[in-house]
């Protein structure tokens, strides 16, 4: 199996964590904390981006690694705008760039 699919594996499972098993990371948000949530979603975001982006220096399949290499991208912009952003005067989840 090339390294784009298992990126594009990766994806399918960010995918099934925020939509079908939101109770499991609900669970976990209110037992533990944030931080395990935030990190596995980052974790899944810039390893399916590092698939992605060695796909296309290798040039395995290059389409499909482009579409993981953005799709990447796209979940590590979610962790950012999720758990780092500021929302309504309501400060963030991880308060690592906030500061009031």
């Amino acid at each position: 199996m090339s390294i784009p699919v298992w990126g594009l594996i990766l994806q399918v499972l960010f995918i099934l964590v925020i939509s079908i098993f939101n109770n499991i990371r609900i669970f976990v948000l209110e037992h533990f904390s944030v931080y395990p949530v935030a990190l596995f979603e980052l974790f899944l975001g810039l390893v399916s981006f590092v698939c992605g982006i060695y796909g296309i220096i290798k040039r395995v399949n290059p389409l499909l690694s482009i579409l993981v290499s953005l799709f990447g991208v796209l979940i590590c912009l979610y962790f950012v705008i999720v758990y780092l952003l500021p929302e309504a005067g309501i400060p963030p989840a991880i308060p690592w760039f906030y500061s009031e």
